[in-house]
């Protein structure tokens, strides 16, 4: 498909869509990784110094925030259009790509401000 058919209005908003929903499942992984770790004892998240927890929530969260916001900037510019005759679609893009980026900063916000190092 060239470029020049991304001016479409209708086919920004399927890729809106198709790219909003592909970062749910690694956001949900993201937030997964960091509820498991989370002590409520002591109000920390909790993980290994010599674990790969610390790059797995890093490539989880980019593969998450990446696409959704590709996303949402995608939705953002289909959605209202007079000749996109595929709206819903836009919407979904934007409001499912603003949910998963606002999700994701949110989990980063905690992990930097939570995090707590044992040393093994």
């Amino acid at each position: 498909m060239p470029f020049s058919a991304f001016r479409r209005y209708d086919v920004q908003a399927t890729y809106a869509m198709i790219f909003s929903l592909v970062g749910v499942p690694t956001c949900l992984a993201a937030g997964v990784f960091l509820i498991q770790r989370y002590d409520s004892k002591m109000g920390q998240i909790v993980y290994g110094s010599k674990g790969m927890f610390v790059p797995a929530l890093a490539v989880c969260l980019a593969l998450s925030l990446l696409p959704a916001f590709v996303g949402f900037l995608f939705g953002l510019s289909s959605a209202g259009q007079r000749r996109n005759d595929k709206q819903s679609r836009s919407w979904i893009g934007f409001f499912v790509g603003g949910l998963v980026c606002t999700l994701d900063v949110i989990m980063v916000l905690a992990f930097v401000l939570l995090r707590f190092e044992l040393m093994t």
